[in-house]
């Protein structure tokens, strides 16, 4: 009787392991396979005029454990494709006077630790990179899971899939980048930056 007992206590706890493993598990979410279902802003706001700019490439990678509230991720937009609706203005944009593509081709952010907050937003902190400086930059991002059925039926494709939206501003001279004296009333310093982005399993 206590031999059977002992095997049945052994069973459930074996259950109840492997249930929880189940829940509790590290997964790794790629960026980029959806460019339709990606959008990065940026707006520059004066008294004289507002510019607003986008892409839909990025490219990286979120290791995500939502039972267990850890999170690391790797994100980067490639330069020469931000545009904001004057090709003029994007090529100054991307010129040696700016940005500056040619010697710094990509903007990328590499977290170094995430808090989960509830159920929808973490606090993630990282290194952001642009024009070949980086400093440190803490968001609230929100993350929400999207099971493979789900996806499906939303036309996003195969695998589980996650959607993260994260705000934040950039100050341009924290980076080196210098607003030339003529448009310097037409360019603010800090830029409003917002990332919309699907990450799937599916790689």
């Amino acid at each position: 009787m206590n031999t059977r007992k002992t095997a049945i206590l052994t069973l459930l706890m074996l259950l109840l392991v492997s249930t929880g493993s189940a829940f509790a598990a590290e997964t790794t979410y790629h960026f980029g396979s959806s460019p339709q279902n990606t959008n990065v802003t940026f707006e520059s706001e004066t008294d004289f005029e507002t510019i607003l700019g986008s892409t839909r490439e990025i490219k990286g990678k979120a290791v995500v454990d939502l039972a267990a509230g850890t999170a690391s991720t790797t994100i980067e937009v490639p330069v020469e494709s931000l545009r904001t609706g004057i090709d003029l203005r994007d090529k100054h944009l991307r010129s040696g006077m700016w940005l500056d593509a040619g010697k710094h081709p990509s903007i990328s952010f590499v977290s170094s630790s995430a808090k989960k907050i509830d159920d929808t937003k973490w606090e993630i902190t990282g290194t952001f990179s642009m024009h070949g400086e980086s400093r440190e930059l803490t968001t609230v991002v929100e993350v929400r899971p999207i099971p493979e059925e789900v996806a499906k039926g939303a036309g996003l494709g195969k695998g589980d899939w996650i959607r993260i939206v994260a705000p934040f501003e950039v100050k341009l001279s924290d980076f080196g980048v210098q607003i030339p004296k003529k448009p310097a009333q037409r360019v603010n310093d800090t830029w409003k930056v917002r990332v919309q982005a699907f990450a799937t399993t599916a790689g």
